[in-house]
């Protein structure tokens, strides 16, 4: 194959200039703009040929529906000599950084291969990827004007990746991709920016990180190694620790045979040292995973700098979002170099996630697997009345007691199992509670430091405890192999929030179990999962409305069903069962019907609710 510059290093980003001294673009260190400053309050506008500038207050979230505060950018551009001297002029001593010289110090054009798949693929007629299409049950959108057709691509053999990729795909055991690699590996690896949809454990995260790391290897081999203060050439940002890891995670596992000198990562999260993070930054790496108020903090300590990032990809964007990480992810978004790959994946799409998507995506490609912001179909759900909080307590014992007992005599590994709890205090509790009937078990939640967090879910996953009590920190991007059984103690405030939660298994095509107990107080939630339920058993799609609007509509609903079911307490359901009798250090988890009152008015949950979503 010919030579190739993609489009990222093309024009605005003066990849035609050079470093003499080792024949990469001088864009390569410096971006060129004199509006991108650690300290400066005007942040240039993400999308090129646009002359205005968003100004960062360094506060309060702006606004996302296409009305951004524009002012005028009064940074001076300094205009950069893109045209490519290809004369043989040996004169590379003179390293000399003023790009109005800079044609007259180059040796050559650095170029990349452009990517194709197999020939097989090549060939595919319209016909046939629409076919595939509907076997895998994608969709993929093209802009107008778009003529690529984007094959899906059914095995990694037929997608050309680079070798040591291959071989690090074979050793993590995968054997063909799901259906949103399938299709999502080739629309990125063609180029285009991306926005995709898919349900919770299609493999997503796969999806953007395999294209990603033959981006960053193809940059390293046509223009050279990182090196030392250089910036990454990708950035991913989540908005949770714990996503953050696990993405971390899976890179790392796709690159484990790619020599170190093509391709590093590492990850920026709070709650870990800042020392180690500076060092690694400072040092030099291809991909950078992160949350975004830390990846900030670093950018303005110049422990790192977004000079060279043309690939950026925003994961689970409406969670960022609805955790207030608005103006951090427009400040980084408005730092990056353009034009740039860019590639937003989430779950759901709320109206802000497509105004955002609008505003900074350019012609992306819209892939969609499955039914979006609906529960998954793999995963058998079953609702238990109870008749107060205390008897969750008992039936949660006898369930999971049960099930440890029966796989034991069966020979088996008790079944790996997320218990969800409204609060921080209680996850202790249950966690406590459980351990001492015998079933080995960890908490994971908010008030817990960064090292317990991290060893809490290392003990989960290698199976030294089979059950993990969480609160809804853990309910959004935890990805663990294995999970056979998710119950939710306490149901969480929002349909929205029980679909993640349900998502923790029948990942990957897996099958899996949920249960969740529920008392009178949580009669309007259950009435809509019991309105999915009977969708799903139906065979009809059945997806909800997503995002700040939708929640705050969902709110309201449930305020008028109280009053109304205040107005007539005679639809108060009635249930009898068995209590055990509880240790007084457990005694935390009752709720009394005058604590029930007082909730009415300051609300039941405690700061688990904020806090544990505060992960940056």
């Amino acid at each position: 194959m010919g030579g190739y510059v993609p489009p990222h290093l093309r024009g605005g980003r003066n990849a035609s200039s050079e470093d003499a001294s080792n024949n990469r673009p001088s864009q390569y260190y410096s971006s060129g703009r004199d509006d991108i400053n650690n300290n400066n309050n005007f942040i240039g506008d993400a999308r090129g040929g646009r002359s205005n500038a968003h100004y960062y207050s360094g506060g309060g979230g702006g606004d996302t529906g296409g009305g951004y505060q524009h002012h005028q950018n009064h940074h001076h551009q300094q205009h950069r000599n893109e045209r490519r001297d290809e004369t043989n002029n040996n004169n590379n001593n003179n390293n000399n950084n003023n790009n109005n010289n800079n044609n007259n110090n180059n040796k050559g054009t650095a170029t990349m291969k452009k990517w194709q798949p197999s020939e097989r693929v090549l060939n595919l007629t319209k016909t046939q990827i629409e076919d595939v299409r509907e076997r895998l049950n994608v969709l993929a959108e093209s802009p107008e004007g778009d003529e690529n057709a984007y094959a899906p691509i059914e095995s990694f053999e037929d997608m050309h990746l680079d070798r040591e990729i291959a071989l690090s795909i074979k050793s993590h055991g995968f054997d063909k991709p799901t259906s949103i690699q399938a299709q999502g590996i080739p629309v990125i690896l063609s180029g285009a920016d991306v926005l995709g949809c898919a349900e919770t454990g299609s493999g997503k995260t796969a999806a953007f990180a395999i294209p990603m790391i033959h981006y960053c290897v193809s940059i390293s081999d046509a223009y050279g190694p990182t090196r030392r203060g250089d910036g990454p050439t990708a950035i991913v940002l989540a908005p949770t620790r714990e996503l953050a890891q696990q993405i971390e995670k899976e890179t790392k596992a796709f690159s484990q045979a790619i020599d170190k000198r093509r391709f590093k990562t590492t990850i920026v999260v709070g709650g870990s040292s800042m020392n180690e993070q500076r060092g690694d930054l400072r040092s030099g790496v291809e991909c950078v995973v992160a949350t975004p108020g830390r990846l900030i903090d670093h950018i303005h300590q110049n422990n790192t700098n977004l000079r060279r990032a043309s690939f950026l990809v925003l994961d689970e964007a409406d969670r960022m979002l609805d955790m207030g990480f608005e103006q951090q992810i427009l400040e980084i978004l408005n730092a990056t170099p353009k034009p740039r790959q860019t590639l937003l994946f989430s779950a759901t799409m709320p109206p802000e996630v497509e105004v955002l998507a609008g505003e900074y995506l350019v012609k992306p490609v819209k892939v969609k697997v499955g039914t979006v912001s609906a529960p998954t179909a793999n995963v058998a759900q079953s609702l238990e009345k109870v008749p107060n909080d205390m008897a969750k307590v008992d039936r949660l014992c006898r369930l999971l007691v049960e099930e440890k007992m029966e796989a034991v005599a069966h020979g088996n590994a008790p079944p790996m199992s997320i218990v969800f709890v409204e609060r921080k205090s209680k996850a202790e509790d249950v966690a406590d509670m459980l351990n001492a009937e015998g079933v080995a078990t960890a908490s994971l939640h908010g008030g817990r430091t960064q090292g317990e967090r991290e060893a809490a879910l290392r003990d989960f996953t290698r199976g030294l405890c089979s059950v993990l009590v969480a609160t809804d920190v853990a309910a959004r991007g935890l990805d663990v192999k294995g999970v056979q059984h998710v119950v939710n103690m306490d149901l969480p405030r929002s349909f929205e929030d029980y679909v993640h939660r349900v998502g923790r298994t029948g990942r990957n095509g897996m099958t899996g179990r949920a249960t969740s107990f529920y008392t009178d107080s949580d009669a309007f939630i259950v009435s809509q999962i019991k309105r999915a339920l009977q969708e799903l058993e139906n065979g009809n799609a059945f997806a909800f409305a997503t995002g700040k609007e939708a929640r705050a509509r969902e709110k309201e609903a449930q305020r008028a069903w109280k009053e109304e079911r205040r107005a007539d307490q005679s639809q108060k359901e009635t249930d009898s069962g068995n209590i055990i009798s509880v240790d007084d250090k457990f005694k935390s988890m009752l709720v009394t019907t005058s604590a029930n009152a007082a909730g009415s008015q300051s609300g039941a949950a405690d700061d688990a609710w904020g806090s544990d979503d505060d992960d940056f």
